[in-house]
């Protein structure tokens, strides 16, 4: 059985930095959830903007796969499961003025979820707080919901 690869991302834009050092991209391709990378390239067409996770030339490798070397992870006090160190989550950034809001594009992506392989979960208020990318993961919810914000 072959892996998916995505269409519109490159492995580096999908993975910290630490992995992309010590495997091959054959190996970390499927690392990554299938449906996850399916639905990445779904909401990269029907979206049809550049969408940005990681920025290797910036230094920025944390909105997607996460290990246990990296930041977010190694600093937190307790054990620490996330949709992200299980490649199952992304952080999409869109571009500065593209003319949508990370809200928007919740919103447009929750319309065409139909299309999408599976359930997916937006994570979409911090302390209450709107946030300013859109997390998209993979993780079964409760609700057993075609779209769950929390």
């Amino acid at each position: 059985m072959s892996v998916y690869k995505c269409k519109h991302f490159k492995i580096q834009e999908l993975v910290c930095n630490h992995v992309m050092q010590h495997y091959s991209e054959e190996q970390i391709w499927s690392f990554l959830d299938e449906d996850l990378k399916k639905i990445l390239d779904i909401i990269r067409e029907r979206l049809n903007l550049p969408l940005t996770i990681n920025q290797p030339k910036m230094g920025v490798f944390q909105r997607g796969l996460r290990c246990h070397q990296c930041d977010l992870v190694k600093n937190n006090k307790s054990p620490y499961i996330s949709a992200h160190v299980q490649g199952k989550a992304v952080d999409i950034l869109l571009p500065a003025n593209c003319g949508i809001t990370a809200e928007k594009a919740r919103q447009d992506i929750e319309d065409f979820a139909d299309e999408l392989p599976c359930n997916i979960r937006f994570e979409h208020m911090q302390n209450g707080v709107p946030i300013s990318w859109v997390h998209v993961d993979v993780r079964d919810n409760a609700d057993d919901k075609k779209v769950y914000w929390f």
